[in-house]
């Protein structure tokens, strides 16, 4: 029983540093890229936001007016307490798949528009401008 413990501490702490090794090398590869998180399509703004056991990764979105937006909410991994990102300001309910998760939204006018976690603990904006 002792060594069952041991074992499946073990794989719990491999996964956690795993996590956030995997993350700090996303943090370091974003930083030294230096790209916004806007990117513009056909007709689309994208943005992506990055889900990990730290919360949201660019959580103060900047958008423009009037162009329809696409917001890729990418969860790297499944050891993240963070399962769905919802939004009264937008009426949005989102579960989260691990990989991408795109959220369209269209003609928000200006202003800032508040999301969460579906637990309340983490938490973002985005800025309409």
């Amino acid at each position: 029983m002792v060594a069952f413990g041991t074992v499946s501490i073990g794989i719990l702490l491999f996964f956690q540093l795993y996590d956030n090794q995997t993350s700090a090398i996303q943090s370091q590869d974003s930083q030294s890229s230096d790209q916004s998180t806007l990117q513009e399509n056909v007709g689309y703004q994208i943005v992506s936001v990055d889900v990990t056991a730290k919360g949201f990764i660019h959580e103060n979105i900047k958008i423009k007016a009037g162009v329809p937006t696409k917001i890729n909410f990418i969860k790297h991994s499944g050891y993240t307490c963070i399962r769905s990102v919802e939004s009264t300001d937008l009426g949005l309910d989102v579960y989260l798949e691990k990989g991408d998760n795109f959220v369209t939204l269209n003609d928000l006018k200006p202003g800032t528009y508040q999301f969460n976690c579906g637990m309340y603990m983490y938490y973002g904006t985005i800025t309409v401008t």
